[in-house]
């Protein structure tokens, strides 16, 4: 049974399934979300509390025995099953569906784990499982309802704020809700309950939560989001960055794509590539996405315009060493 997250409290309060799957990257609603379920199983009786992180070493056997065995310290348990990914093998895929098929009343099944492929929730296996648990698949709330979502979270502190007051401090946090979170947190302190913020209690008390940083440019760049490029690098110019530094992490990410491209060329399949050169998890949708867009050529290109920018930096070239780097880095989103 699939449920929103603003259904968990009536359904957990109707009915108690056999286990729960929380899904999802956006980690304050991700924590909300789980403590709401150990709140309302605890007041049902489930007080004790047993947690297992899951990886590719991980024993199912344990989830087995974990169920099969009587609680010593109270009538009920929750047992937790930290994934550290969603997609499932064969042996913890006959576990988890054995698990259900004989799950005590007496115990609760909490499966938390990174967003839930769309692939992985049309398979066979997956659908079996769907049927047996509640699942709760947690999203980030997307820019167009961001300051809404900041509104109502500031009511909760008894707060109230002007629109571009709200505006403000949405583009300030740029998506990241734990730390808009934290900021409203800070303004109900430093402003007190009751208090309705304009736009300058928001510059004046808030920080830059952004992420502007070199890391942040490379995956925009990667992904081929030139709007965000272009605003992250104006933010590095005007923070002091050194541009030797941004294209020295610039050129390390252009010879990097360009052996992968090389490796592509040569029959390799994108999954082992990436695995072989270890590529983070977090960033190989940008990486796919800069390697089915950019040619070897293109690459060359890229990494000889690299040299030019290190040229300006050095003063062997007329053009500005940060006009260079910009047109690079917008080059390559491209």
């Amino acid at each position: 049974m699939k449920v929103y997250p603003d259904q968990i409290q009536p359904n957990l309060t109707r009915s108690l399934p056999a286990a729960c799957w929380l899904s999802g990257d956006e980690p304050l609603q991700m924590r909300e979300c789980s403590d709401l379920i150990r709140s309302i199983t605890r007041q049902q009786g489930f007080t004790e509390r047993v947690q297992h992180d899951v990886d590719a070493d991980f024993d199912w056997r344990q989830l087995l025995a974990e169920g099969n065995n009587m609680s010593l310290f109270s009538d009920k348990k929750i047992i937790e099953l930290n994934l550290k990914s969603s997609k499932l093998d064969d042996n913890a895929r006959k576990s988890l569906l054995e698990y259900l098929q004989s799950a005590s009343p007496d115990n609760l099944l909490l499966l938390l784990s990174p967003r839930i492929e769309p692939a992985t929730a049309k398979t066979q296996w997956f659908s079996k499982l769907e049927a047996q648990l509640m699942l709760v698949q947690v999203y980030p709330v997307d820019s167009e309802k961001l300051p809404a979502w900041i509104s109502q979270r500031m009511k909760k502190h008894a707060l109230t704020a002007d629109t571009d007051a709200i505006q403000l401090l949405a583009d300030r946090i740029e998506g990241n809700m734990l730390a808009a979170d934290q900021e409203i947190e800070k303004l109900s302190l430093l402003f007190g309950q009751g208090t309705h913020l304009r736009n300058e209690h928001i510059a004046r008390s808030v920080a830059d939560n952004a992420r502007y940083n070199v890391f942040g440019l490379i995956d925009a760049c990667l992904a081929g989001q030139s709007a965000r490029v272009m605003k992250t690098l104006q933010r590095l110019r005007q923070e002091g960055q050194e541009v030797l530094m941004i294209n020295a992490m610039v050129s390390k990410e252009l010879r990097q794509l360009s052996t992968l491209k090389n490796e592509l060329g040569r029959g390799a399949r994108v999954d082992e590539v990436l695995q072989r050169h270890h590529i983070w998890k977090n960033r190989q949708a940008a990486t796919r996405s800069a390697l089915q867009r950019l040619t070897p050529a293109r690459l060359s290109d890229l990494l000889q315009q690299a040299r030019q920018v290190d040229l300006a930096v050095k003063g062997m070239q007329v053009t500005p060493a940060w006009v260079v780097m910009d047109n690079l880095c917008l080059e390559l989103s491209r």
